[in-house]
């Protein structure tokens, strides 16, 4: 019986330093942000509220770019890619309206990063 609970007692010293050793959950980083200043005035949440939609868009306008530079990249590189298609990648616009977009955000992300650190 002794032996069983050696084997319990050390199973639960190596899940104790397993959870130790473990990376800890990723948390998003703007509840990470909120977290610190808790207690504040519902402003600062709204403000918060504001930079996570900001840097959804951010993401998401990339991830757009990104999609369309990998379509380009992905016609070139087939071989039955005709003169006609490459002329229209070169003339489709691409996502034009999406990098006016992304700085439009990217300058929101900013602003709304200076109203938080300003009350810190």
């Amino acid at each position: 019986m002794k032996v069983a609970i050696g084997k319990v007692a050390l199973h639960q010293t190596q899940v104790v330093e397993a959870r130790r050793l473990a990376p800890a959950p990723e948390l998003d980083p703007v509840e990470a942000l909120r977290q610190r200043l808790s207690g504040r005035s519902a402003r600062e949440h709204v403000v918060l509220d504001f930079l996570a939609d900001d840097l959804r868009e951010v993401r998401e306008a990339l991830g757009n770019v990104q999609r369309y530079v990998r379509g380009i990249e992905l016609a070139m590189a087939d071989p039955r890619l005709t003169q006609q298609q490459l002329l229209s990648l070169a003339l489709g616009g691409g996502p034009v309206d999406q990098l006016d977009h992304l700085g439009e955000m990217l300058t929101s992300t900013r602003r709304r990063l200076a109203q938080v650190a300003a009350r810190m």
